[in-house]
């Protein structure tokens, strides 16, 4: 073959990999007018309304940083709505994880009926937020409360605890909601990551001595480890983000006990006793952002481990 020849072929190449580049590109141009618009869009005004002094009906007066320096100086109630957002999240996600892994465990043993038990496990996940909401509120009620009846009934406490008006209990109270209603997810997506386990794996560590320790360790967790990266990091941002839940029991009481950064935004934006204040609110939103993105940052190297 000439030179010539192969400059011909390699132009030929390079025209035609241009005509696929420019194919690909005019196919990703409106997947990217779409997430411009559904996505960068709202983040950029909710950014905008931070610089604001706004009320819902009229328009926005820019006050530069005045709400982030009002958030982060005088406003009492925002440290304690940043400690129970991160114990919220922290300890509810503990949990689901702690749950969901230990059913998904015994749900992949041979054991009879074990269909209609995975069917069951995802009985709380399914069930509406609101009717979660209520259903727990009305067990944790002082008086009339499923809880302090039985407590009553087998003689463990004299007096009915006030669990949703007592600032410690309040905020184990909806731990324990949103970790009943979360952890089938865990359970769930776990099971699915240890049937793509091959059996021969424990089979031949169970031939060489290794223990239940050690071929849980060896074999269980490398092999699910990128199933609980995702189901970790999704159930991470859905609680830091769970509003409904939360107003439902206690609407953030008692005394700011169980507000987090998006019950708060919404009583501070469209509930304040002084009137809507929707740039202060937004501001407390936009907080919780870098917060999150921390927190996932932090997470997903220790799950990954180091890459080889």
């Amino acid at each position: 073959m000439t030179l010539q020849a192969i400059k011909n072929r390699l132009s030929a190449f390079q025209g035609r990999r241009f005509e696929q580049t420019t194919l690909g590109v005019l196919l990703v141009i409106p997947l990217v007018i779409v997430l411009l618009g559904l996505l960068f869009y709202p983040i950029a005004s909710a950014v905008l309304v931070s610089f604001q002094s706004k009320t819902v009906g009229t328009p926005g007066r820019f006050v530069g940083l005045a709400n982030y320096i009002e958030l982060f100086t005088r406003d009492q109630a925002f440290a304690e709505v940043f400690f129970n957002t991160v114990l919220y999240a922290v300890a509810s996600v503990a949990f689901k994880l702690v749950l969901g892994f230990v059913a998904a465990l015994v749900l992949n043993e041979k054991i009879v009926v074990r269909n209609l038990f995975r069917g069951w496990m995802l009985i709380p996940w399914i069930i509406p937020t609101l009717v979660v909401g209520l259903m727990w509120r009305w067990m944790f009620d002082q008086t009339g409360g499923v809880l302090n009846f039985l407590l009553m009934k087998l003689g463990l406490v004299t007096m009915p605890p006030a669990w949703l008006a007592d600032k410690v209990l309040a905020r184990a109270a909806v731990i324990v909601a949103n970790t009943w209603r979360g952890f089938p997810f865990f359970a769930i997506t776990i099971l699915s990551g240890l049937q793509s386990i091959p059996a021969e794996l424990y089979e031949a560590a169970e031939m060489d001595g290794a223990s239940v320790l050690q071929r849980m360790r060896h074999i269980t967790i490398p092999g699910v480890r990128s199933v609980l990266l995702v189901v970790i990091i999704l159930s991470t941002i859905w609680t830091f983000n769970d509003f409904e839940l939360l107003w439902v029991m206690t609407e953030g009481g008692p005394s700011y006990s169980t507000h987090i950064f998006v019950t708060y935004a919404y009583q501070l934006g469209l509930m304040g006793s002084g009137g809507s204040r929707l740039g202060y609110a937004t501001a407390v939103s936009i907080v919780a952002t870098p917060l999150i993105t921390l927190f996932i940052l932090l997470l997903v190297p220790r799950l990954l481990g180091e890459e080889e």
